[in-house]
C-alpha cells in the first residue's frame, strides 16, 4: 500500500479495557465537588495466542473491569452522595487467521463482544448494556507479490435502552438527528433517527487492489461505513455515514544512478459521499520522494480539496458547504544510519476565497551516541486560522431556515507548541528502559462570531457587521447577540470559547525478560492538565501553569509467560 491516506477498519483497541469512567463527565455536571476514578479497575485478564503447524493463528482476550463508583456533593451544606460512572464489564475478543500459497494468501476472521450490568438511573441511560461485531479480513498477492487485494468486512450491533441508543445516534459519529436528512432505509441495517430504539446495526468495508511492485504502480481504493456502524465499546471510530473512493497512480525508480539512489511519486484523486448522496469531500493529491546518493532525502506532498458539503460542521444541523483549500508539505532528512540525524517538516494550508491559514514547523533530531541508545527530540510549533470553527447552537423559532436553530461560528486564531522526547536505553537483550515526555501548549482566540446565510452554501453572515448586534461582558465573559435588531428573533448568550490549555505526560517502561518468552513491564505514567480562558498565547504563563497543577501518578505491573512445549 503506497497511499498514506487511506486505513482498515478498527476492530480492536486495547485501551477501551481499563479507560476511565465514562460517567465521569456527567458526575462533574451535578456536583461541586467529585471524587472520581481516575480509570476503571481491571479485576482480570486472560489473553492466549498461538500458532498451529498448519497455518493457523489463533488468539483470545477476555477481560473483565469492575464496578466504579464515585462520590460527590452537590454544594458545601449538602449530604455526599455515590453514582455509577462505570458498571461491571466483561470484554471480549477472538481472532483467528489461516494461510494459504506460503503466506502470499491469508483469510482471517475476528469476533468482539462488551457486555455491562447496568442500573437503572443514569448509567443505564446513557451506557449500551452490550455490543457485538464480527468481521472478516484478506489479503491475496499474485504475480510474484506484484499485485494484491487486501480487505476487509464488520457487521457492528449494539443494543441498550432507548435512551441510551438515541445518546448513540446523536453522537457525533452519527448525527442521525440532522434534520435534513433523507436516507431513511438500508435493509437489515439501520440509518433512521428513532428515539425509541433499543438497537443499532451497521457495517463497514475496506478494500484495495493495486500493482505494488515495478516501474509502474498503481491502486484502487474503497472505505465505506454505514449510518448505523457503531464499535466504539472496544474499538475507536470517530465518524460514519460515509462512502469514500480513491484512485493513485505511480512510478517507482529504486536502479540508483549518478545523482540519486531513488525516486518514488504518486498522483491521484479522491472523493467521498454520505448515504443521502452530498458529495462531502472531492480532492486531487501528489507525493514525490528522492533519496540522494548520500542518502538524505526529500519529500514533497500537496493536496487540493474543492468546495464540497459537509454534514458534520453543524454538529448534528443541516449540512453546509466546507470552503475550497489547498495543503503542501516540504520534508528534508539526513542519512539515516548516522549517529546524529535532522529532519525538518514544513507544512502550509490556505483557503480557497478566505482567510484560511495553517503553518506548521517540526524539526526533529535523533542521537545515537552508543549502540545501546537512542535519543529523539521533536519539537513542533503550529499557527492556524480558520473562519469557520464551531461555538455553539441556540434554539430559535424565527431560523426557520435552519428548522428552529441558530448555529454559531467564530474566526479562531490557534497557536500550539510541544516537544516530544522519546529515549530507549538498552542495558542487555534481556533488560531495557524507554522513556518518553510531552509538553503541551494550545491556544485559541476566537473573533467576528458568525452563521451561515443559508444550508448547503458558504455565505456567512458576522453579527454586529451584516446582522444584529454583538456586545461583550468582560465580568461574566458573556457575549449577547441580538440576531436581527429590531425583528422578532429573541437575544441570546454564549460564554467566551477564548482557551489556553497545557499539558504534561510522561512514561517510563521498564522491560526485564526474566525467562525465554516470559517478561514482567514497570510502568509509571505521570500527567499534568491546566486551563486557562484567556486565549492569547503566552509561553512562560503557560508553561508555569503545567508545574503548578497537581500531577497524576499511575504505576502498574504488568507480566506475561510463555507456556512452551
Amino acid at each position: 500500500m503506497f497511499c498514506s491516506n487511506s486505513s482498515g477498519m478498527s476492530a480492536f483497541y486495547s485501551r477501551r479495557i481499563g479507560r476511565p469512567p465514562q460517567l465521569r463527565r456527567y458526575v462533574d455536571d451535578i456536583s461541586d465537588f467529585a471524587d472520581v476514578p481516575d480509570n476503571t479497575s481491571i479485576l482480570g485478564a486472560a489473553k492466549i495466542t498461538g500458532r498451529t503447524q498448519s497455518g493457523y493463528t489463533v488468539g483470545v482476550l477476555n477481560a473483565v473491569t469492575g464496578k466504579e463508583t464515585a462520590h460527590f456533593t452537590a454544594g458545601t451544606d449538602q449530604p455526599e452522595g455515590t453514582q455509577v460512572v462505570e458498571p461491571l464489564t466483561n470484554y471480549f475478543v477472538g481472532r483467528l487467521r489461516k494461510e494459504f500459497r506460503g503466506g502470499a494468501t491469508t483469510f482471517g476472521g475476528i469476533l468482539t463482544s462488551t457486555a455491562r450490568r447496568l442500573e437503572e438511573g443514569p448509567v443505564k441511560d446513557r451506557l449500551r448494556s452490550h455490543a457485538e461485531a464480527v468481521g472478516l479480513d484478506w489479503r491475496h498477492t499474485w504475480r510474484d507479490r506484484e499485485y494484491s487485494w487486501m480487505g476487509s468486512a464488520l457487521v457492528s450491533n449494539v443494543a441498550g435502552s432507548p435512551e441510551a441508543m438515541a445518546r448513540t445516534q446523536e453522537s457525533s459519529a452519527h448525527y442521525f438527528q440532522r434534520p435534513d436528512r433523507s436516507v431513511d432505509g438500508d435493509g437489515f441495517f439501520d440509518t433512521k433517527y428513532d428515539p425509541t430504539a433499543t438497537s443499532l446495526r451497521g457495517y463497514g468495508l475496506f478494500s484495495r487492489v493495486g500493482k505494488d511492485s515495478g516501474t509502474l504502480l498503481w491502486e484502487a481504493m474503497t472505505n465505506i461505513r454505514s449510518p448505523g456502524y457503531e464499535v466504539n465499546d472496544l474499538a475507536f471510530l470517530d465518524r460514519s455515514d460515509f462512502a469514500w473512493f480513491n484512485g493513485n497512480i505511480g512510478g517507482s525508480w529504486t536502479v540508483p544512478t549518478n545523482w540519486y539512489r531513488n525516486i518514488f511519486t504518486t498522483i491521484g484523486g479522491a472523493t467521498e459521499y454520505n448515504f443521502d448522496g452530498d458529495r462531502t469531500r472531492a480532492a486531487l493529491q501528489a507525493f514525490f520522494q528522492i533519496e540522494f546518493l548520500n542518502f538524505w532525502r526529500i519529500r514533497l506532498f500537496g493536496i487540493h480539496n474543492e468546495v464540497a458539503l459537509d454534514d458534520r460542521l453543524t454538529r448534528g444541523g443541516p449540512v453546509v458547504k466546507r470552503t475550497g483549500s489547498d495543503y503542501g508539505s516540504f520534508q528534508v532528512s539526513t542519512d539515516a544510519r548516522r549517529k546524529a540525524v535532522f529532519d525538518v517538516v514544513f507544512e502550509s494550508a490556505w483557503g480557497v476565497g478566505d482567510d484560511t491559514r495553517l503553518f506548521t514547523f517540526r524539526p526533529g533530531l535523533a542521537l545515537k551516541p552508543a549502540s545501546n541508545v537512542f535519543i529523539q527530540l521533536s519539537p513542533a510549533y503550529t499557527r492556524d486560522r480558520r473562519s469557520e470553527q464551531y461555538v455553539t447552537s441556540v434554539a430559535d423559532p424565527t431560523a426557520t431556515a435552519f428548522y428552529g436553530n441558530r448555529y454559531v461560528f467564530g474566526y479562531i486564531e490557534s497557536t500550539t507548541v510541544s516537544l516530544t522526547t522519546r529515549i530507549n536505553w538498552t542495558f542487555s537483550p534481556n533488560l531495557t528502559l524507554q522513556l518518553f515526555a510531552q509538553p503541551f501548549i494550545a491556544s485559541g482566540d476566537y473573533s467576528s462570531f458568525r452563521e451561515f446565510a443559508a444550508p448547503r452554501t458558504l455565505k456567512k453572515r458576522v453579527y454586529g457587521q451584516d446582522m444584529g448586534t454583538i456586545a461583550y461582558d468582560e465580568e461574566t465573559l458573556l457575549y449577547t447577540v441580538d440576531p436581527d435588531g429590531n425583528g422578532s428573533a429573541e437575544s441570546f448568550t454564549f460564554r467566551n470559547p477564548d482557551f489556553t490549555t497545557s499539558a504534561l505526560r510522561g512514561t517510563a517502561v521498564l522491560r526485564w525478560e526474566y525467562r525465554p518468552g516470559s517478561t514482567l513491564f514497570f510502568v509509571w505514567t505521570q500527567e499534568r492538565s491546566g486551563f486557562d480562558p484567556d486565549g492569547d498565547f503566552d509561553f512562560s504563563r503557560a508553561r508555569r501553569a503545567i508545574f503548578d497543577q497537581r500531577p497524576m501518578n499511575v504505576f502498574q505491573i504488568k507480566a506475561t509467560y510463555w507456556i512452551g512445549r
